[in-house]
């Protein structure tokens, strides 16, 4: 029986993804939970994104996107699309308001570990109803068989946002975390806490699994993962080598080779300020265990790929530092062959 919904790693053979999608994208207002993730200038309310500006972007990351379509196509893997988010869709609870941001980065608000597929507690406002745009699809792969789970929905008030010598966090009034907080290995799960993701969300991720996987809570950055640390395969890690020291890396992965990422090329931001750091540019998409796409600007990542034997596949991606996310970020492996395995 063919199997609707498998991913347990990142680096089995790709066969279904998930690729956002850029139509719809409105920056939020910078209200205390976007400060909390972004760290944005003290001025960054004054931004004044012009329509043609906001547009461009819009434009040409749907361009980038469907070549990327035909890469993977072209690999055999099949790509799904959300549906378009509303341009300034507004929503509110008791507590606050916001807008909706986009709906560009499927691993961000889904997790998928096995036949699972778990929509995230973001701790971010402008991001509480970011699965909506992908509902059709997780319909979809439920008739199919999958499971399909929702994390308790936050209330995320003020109090939430945690600010500490040297780190922002969430508080620990209730389960938080975005999907990219998460390092897939087989039946081990690196749980990154930090400001999204507490140790309440960790708990309630490691009952949710059951006794078939064991969630490790790390602390390697101040957000999601996929800019500090990626498993390329079994014995082989890519890192960050700005972020991370050789003992900084989880223990368990210590004695595995490590790939020490120099500082990757600055791709520019469209808007007043950036969304993410130049390290989006270490931000991949595996197609398998031996090959991966990489944004085709990323001239010495692509090297130093290649000379540890992994195949690199430049595509255009343009905007991933407007927009606060990478290749890794911006799709969600729904379907990899293999089978679940415990390898540390």
């Amino acid at each position: 029986m063919t199997r609707t919904v498998w991913s347990v790693n990142d680096w089995d053979p790709l066969e279904e993804v998930i690729l956002g999608s850029a139509a719809g994208l409105t920056p939020p207002p910078v209200d205390v939970s976007l400060r909390h993730f972004f760290e944005p200038p003290a001025d960054a309310k004054d931004e004044r994104i012009d329509a043609g500006t906001l547009q461009r972007v819009v434009d040409e990351t749907e361009e980038d996107f469907a070549l990327l379509t035909e890469t993977l196509t072209s690999a055999g893997v099949r790509v799904r699309r959300p549906d378009a988010t509303a341009v300034g869709r507004r929503y509110a609870t008791p507590e606050w308001e916001s807008v909706a941001m986009h709906a560009l980065m499927p691993r961000d608000c889904l997790l998928v570990i096995g036949d699972r597929i778990i929509e995230a507690p973001m701790p971010m406002r402008a991001r509480y109803f970011e699965t909506a745009p992908f509902r059709r699809l997780l319909r979809e792969y439920f008739d199919a068989g999958a499971s399909w789970f929702s994390a308790p929905k936050p209330l995320l008030p003020d109090e939430t946002y945690v600010y500490e010598p040297g780190a922002s966090v969430v508080a620990e009034h209730e389960p938080l975390f975005d999907a990219a907080n998460m390092l897939r290995c087989g039946t081990d799960i690196f749980f990154n806490v930090s400001n999204t993701g507490n140790r309440r969300g960790a708990a309630w991720l490691r009952r949710q699994l059951g006794s078939d996987f064991r969630v490790h809570e790390i602390s390697i950055c101040s957000d999601h993962v996929g800019t500090t640390l990626h498993i390329l395969r079994p014995g082989l890690l890519l890192a960050n080598s700005e972020r991370l020291t050789a003992d900084q890396i989880p223990a368990p992965l210590r004695s595995w080779k490590t790939i020490w990422v120099d500082t990757p090329e600055n791709d520019g931001y469209a808007f007043d300020w950036p969304r993410a750091s130049v390290w989006v540019g270490m931000n991949i998409l595996a197609l398998g265990p031996d090959t991966v796409v990489v944004p085709a600007n990323q001239t010495r990542v692509i090297k130093q790929l290649e000379n540890a034997g992994i195949t690199a596949v430049p595509t255009s991606f343009r905007h991933g530092r407007t927009f606060g996310g990478g290749l890794h970020c911006c799709s969600l492996d729904v379907r990899r062959r293999g089978e679940l395995e415990t390898y540390l």
